[in-house]
């Protein structure tokens, strides 16, 4: 049996560690233990309670008061988390290596966990990467930019990737390890688990690429409820943190369609408050492939995986993304021509007339089916599956690594007693 330890440092919501769900639940089935070290504990015993997975609090950079500028790159996202200060990193990346270390894992799984993959550079632990492309940038020097309707100079990528890499070598130096030649390197692992499809990579100029396809979470969660009345499906995942969803479900309230809304942690005086008979309001999660399988349109932020599951079904969406990331993969799919996005720029979207759009003009529809039909024989079950078979193989080397190691140590013992 092996021990694989799940780290996850940036980002937000339960879609991190939903994602990786299926994969453990495999692992665990084959005799592994798998640990949970989680940025965010707020949904862990919902997400891994029943399975009874362990889980600790990842060693995370507390948010400053001070506003930074938008990231124009990786390197930039890094700058903005702490990656400037060396004093603040190395003692987060020694609290990195110290959970590893006590917790003796014989394979890390790392999403979007860049201080957790810098601390293990000096461990012989494997390693392996997993996540959509945004939290696995291209092998290139510098960093390509995360902003391509942006004009951004590579004088200025260099500037900002070459002050973070001077940060994480010193850091590295300190803990004994090679220096990066180049920030690239860091991603130097034994397997990246690239979970998304071409079409809807962060990075559409990346090469050479092996895609695992998208993971999804399908069977947690509620059994849908949808309104009685109502023309057509919509399904909604909304966050409290919309600008503009009061609009929103107002406007959602006041249509012809029978509308389930999840809003994660929602209150009971909130979901009385705008709730209608064609609109109910869910703080529990629902059954993804339930929903997808039964709904005409989708609204959400832009999340890899809840948008890869509804294309895969074959519908179209409405984006609305709240950060980089989502803005990035709802993007892609505008210009697939499968949905809309709503940029948090637009003060006051009209979401009757972009919805009626959606729902009326079958074209929209016709490319999120012909998506569905590529990727037809993509089964979520087999990715967890062979992304399973794939770390049992990478924690059984490295326990054979560590058996033959002590067999070397017992052997020269052995040879120096008299």
């Amino acid at each position: 049996m092996s021990k694989i330890l799940y780290a996850w440092e940036l980002g937000g919501g339960y879609g991190h560690t939903a994602a990786f769900l299926p994969v453990a639940q495999q692992l665990k089935q084959q005799g592994h233990e798998v640990l949970f070290v989680l940025k965010n504990l707020e949904y862990a015993s919902t997400l891994l309670g029943s399975d009874g997975f362990p889980y600790l609090q990842a060693p995370v950079s507390w948010p400053g008061t001070q506003v930074m500028p938008p990231p124009a790159s990786y390197p930039g996202i890094l700058k903005n988390i702490g990656y400037s200060d060396e004093t603040g990193l190395y003692s987060r990346a020694c609290a990195w290596q110290t959970l590893i270390k006590y917790l003796r894992a014989d394979l890390l799984i790392l999403d979007h966990a860049p201080t957790a993959l810098l601390a293990a550079r000096s461990l012989k632990t494997p390693r392996a990467i997993f996540g959509t492309g945004f939290y696995s940038p291209p092998r290139s020097n510098p960093m390509p930019g995360l902003r391509p309707w942006q004009p951004i100079s590579e004088n200025e990528l260099i500037r900002t990737e070459s002050l973070v890499l001077g940060v994480i070598n010193s850091v590295l130096r300190r803990l004994g390890a090679e220096p990066l030649a180049m920030m690239a390197d860091l991603f130097d692992v034994e397997e990246n688990f690239l979970c998304t499809f071409p079409e809807l990579d962060h990075y559409p100029q990346r090469n050479n690429a092996i895609y695992w396809g998208p993971s999804l979470y399908q069977s947690g969660g509620q059994e849908p409820l949808w309104p009685s009345i109502g023309d057509k499906k919509i399904f909604a995942y909304l966050k409290h943190d919309y600008p503009r969803l009061d609009d929103l479900l107002q406007q959602l309230k006041t249509s012809t369609h029978s509308v389930l809304v999840h809003i994660p942690g929602t209150t009971p005086a909130f979901i009385q408050r705008h709730a209608s008979a064609n609109l109910h309001i869910s703080p529990q999660p629902v059954k993804l492939a339930e929903i997808s399988r039964q709904c005409d349109l989708a609204i959400c932020h832009g999340g890899a995986g809840t948008l890869a599951a509804f294309l895969l079904s074959g519908k179209p969406l409405l984006l609305l993304p709240l950060q980089l990331e989502q803005l990035l993969i709802s993007r892609n799919v505008a210009t697939l021509g499968a949905g809309i996005c709503v940029a948090s720029e637009i003060k006051k979207p009209n979401f009757r007339s972009l919805i009626s759009d959606l729902l009326s003009h079958r074209k929209y529809t016709q490319v999120a089916e012909d998506f569905a039909k590529k990727y037809a024989l993509f089964s979520p079950g087999k990715q967890a599956l062979d992304i399973c078979n794939r770390c049992e193989t990478l924690a059984q080397q490295e326990n054979r690594e560590s058996q033959s190691q002590i067999s070397a140590n017992n052997a020269f013992t052995t040879d120096e007693e008299p």
